[in-house]
């Protein structure tokens, strides 16, 4: 609507007309008197502009009943808009330092930050003005006159210390343009010689606080000085360097002395204190102190990802050691689905995880995981089978060494011991944490070793089951985003949101690599023996998948919580062959039978006389009666072979009638 050109009030034509201020045709009339002036025409882009002071004092009386009197806007709006901080200076000058270590006072700081504003509005304002008056056929006589004396005008508004003369003003610019932030800083705050200086200074002050014996920072002045003196030269031990004391004088030849406060303000100077932490401390606390970190959110659906990770649960047992725990956590839901526990730390703790973690799903129909996400320790034995993408999960992340914040395990770990654990049962937290309501309460007393900490001891079975107790508990509470997911439990979210490409999974594969496995034998082409329990092929056709001459096959299982096993999986080097369920028995007496002694003696004898028509079609299709007679004459003294009677051979065609009338109870009873 309204805007400065040159410092000149102007408004747009085509408010004008569309806000009935004037009609189009009296804008004709005065443009072509010469009435009002035209400041920019229309056209490509640009808004037709009129000076406001040439317009008639009429419709001035119009403009400002409509939107005020535009003339009390702020002055030198069209210089104003150029007026930015300039980032690189506020990082340049707040980090600059002086010769003897110390930063250039704050308020020094800000001016010349602000200096810098005027600066840089200076070149832009000169630029656009040059390229209006280009467009416009002007001229640039009176472009300096104009932006001197709109600087000494806002001097006192921004408190900046740029000259008011327009020569000075005009090389202050220049020199700024060719060194930079540099040419600001006054000549008695150093050059770049000191600065040289300063960062040999720095390099030093810096290698001796990150010595081996940690030292304080009176202990590095100390160093220093004593370097300074002579006493003893430093060496830089990676490239054989001897530092000289004469690197440290300045110019008018005399050593640079530091203070304990200078020491303090290289170290803690943020640049440097993460470079000297990394070297100080190890790499755990400089990764959670100083190193930047990935930001990130969760899945949205269950069984996307699902996150494992060992923990060491934080009452002791009557020996002083703690259980070992491993858990999976699904991390949409943060649901605990997988649990293992035992008194070492080892490779048999992740595969019992992994199978409570599928007895879980297997129990509840759930699918099979998409994405796992483990750690290091325990879990890179596997990496080159069962923890490869692709072989049982279709991606698998391994965590950064060392980087605990990236486990999501971890955090939810870290929930469940605050939350649940923590209101259920005494001592949990950790002594040494920073919240004092996580910090247990010590019960000390003395004896023949003097004061010493008295801790509670439990029985390993006790603190299994208050686990599991705890882990019901978890699952069954709301779910931390109840915004997203209102009244809704962590198992809800699990089994209402589940991720729709996580299909069930494939029992014997997952059988095959975190199961338990015994070699066994078919018998009788029907069944095999697997912890004293016996278990029936699905079908006689798996004989054929045998090698020849080999019943003898691994059965892996995964046994439920109470140790039973449903059905096992039988491969025969390394191929899988058929899944078999448990036999159930029959009661012989009809008398006793039940609806379910009814049902296991009609599979079995399905499976009888399937097994018997292969036998009848292998038979008839796989062999035929032969007979064989000799081409030439027999001597008389050769003995005469015997050729048994038609009816002495046994004939097989009476039992190839069709069995589709079979009745499977008499097959039974004949066959037992």
């Amino acid at each position: 609507m309204t805007c400065y050109i040159e410092e000149k009030l102007a408004i747009e034509t085509k408010w004008l007309i569309e806000n009935n201020i004037f009609s189009k045709r009296s804008y004709e009339n005065y443009k072509g008197l010469g009435k009002i002036k035209i400041l920019q025409t229309g056209g490509n882009g640009r808004k037709a502009l009129i000076e406001y002071a040439s317009i008639p004092d009429q419709y001035k009386k119009k403009v400002e009943a409509k939107i005020g009197d535009p003339r009390k806007k702020d002055k030198y709006s069209h210089f104003r808009s150029f007026l930015k901080p300039d980032r690189d200076a506020i990082t340049f000058f707040s980090n600059y330092k002086l010769q003897d270590g110390r930063f250039l006072p704050t308020e020094t700081a800000k001016e010349y930050c602000t200096n810098v504003m005027f600066l840089n509005a200076i070149i832009d304002t000169y630029n656009s003005t040059i390229s209006f008056r280009r467009s416009s056929g002007g001229s640039k006589q009176g472009v300096w006159l104009t932006l001197t004396e709109i600087v000494a005008d806002l001097k006192d508004e921004f408190k900046h210390t740029l000259p008011g003369n327009e020569l000075r003003l005009r090389d202050r610019l220049n020199r700024y343009r060719d060194e930079g932030y540099t040419s600001l800083i006054h000549r008695n705050f150093g050059n770049n010689n000191s600065r040289k200086v300063n960062e040999q200074l720095e390099k030093l002050i810096l290698s001796i606080y990150v010595m081996n014996n940690k030292p304080y920072a009176n202990m590095v002045q100390s160093i220093y000085l004593e370097f300074l003196a002579g006493k003893f030269d430093i060496v830089d031990i990676s490239t054989g360097e001897v530092f000289h004391k004469f690197d440290f004088y300045n110019d008018k030849d005399q050593p640079i002395t530091i203070s304990e406060a200078t020491v303090w303000n290289y170290i803690n100077d943020p640049k440097n204190k993460a470079i000297v932490d990394s070297m100080r401390n190890d790499a755990h606390s400089y990764n959670n102190m100083h190193r930047p970190h990935m930001h990130r959110h969760k899945p949205e659906f269950g069984l996307s990802k699902i996150s494992l990770d060992d923990r060491d649960l934080p009452r002791k047992m009557f020996d002083g050691k703690r259980v070992k725990a491993y858990y999976a956590y699904d991390v949409a839901s943060e649901a605990l689905i997988g649990t293992a526990y035992s008194k070492s730390k080892d490779r048999n703790l992740f595969i019992d995880c992994l199978r409570n973690m599928f007895r879980f799903l297997d129990r509840n129909q759930l699918g099979f995981p998409l994405e796992v996400e483990v750690e290091h320790h325990l879990v890179n034995t596997f990496k080159g089978d069962l923890m490869q993408a692709g072989v049982m999960f279709p991606f698998v992340r391994f965590c950064n060494p060392g980087n605990s914040q990236e486990k999501h395990a971890e955090h939810f770990i870290r929930s469940k011991k605050l939350g649940v654990e923590k209101r259920n049962h005494e001592g949990i937290g950790r002594f040494y944490s920073k919240l004092e309501a996580n910090r247990p309460k010590l019960q000390k007393e003395w004896n023949e070793d003097g004061l010493q900490v008295v801790e509670k001891r439990y029985d390993y079975n006790e603190l299994v089951a208050d686990d599991i107790k705890d882990i019901e508990i978890y699952n069954s509470a709301l779910h931390s985003n109840q915004k997203k997911y209102p009244n809704m439990s962590r198992l809800d979210v699990l089994k209402l949101h589940m991720n729709k490409l996580a299909t069930p999974f494939n029992k014997a594969m997952v059988a095959r690599y975190v199961g338990d496995v015994t070699e066994t034998s078919i018998i009788r082409n029907q069944y095999l023996f697997v912890k004293q329990g016996k278990y029936i092929l699905p079908s006689a056709d798996v004989l054929s998948s045998l090698k020849p001459n080999n019943y003898t096959v691994k059965a892996y299982y995964l046994p439920n919580d109470d140790g039973t096993i449903p059905e096992v999986f039988i491969y025969q080097n390394d191929e899988y062959l058929a899944q078999c369920s448990q036999i159930g028995t029959f009661n012989t007496s009809q008398a006793e039978q039940t609806d379910q002694d009814r049902l296991n003696y009609t599979e079995q004898s399905k499976y009888i006389s399937h097994f018997d028509k292969l036998i009848k079609d292998g038979r008839k299709h796989k062999t035929t009666k032969v007979e064989i007679i000799s081409n030439t004459d027999l001597s008389e003294n050769e003995p005469e072979i015997f050729t048994p009677s038609r009816k002495e051979t046994i004939d097989f065609d009476k039992y190839q009638e069709d069995d589709s009338d079979m009745n499977w109870e008499e097959m039974g009873v004949t066959s037992i």
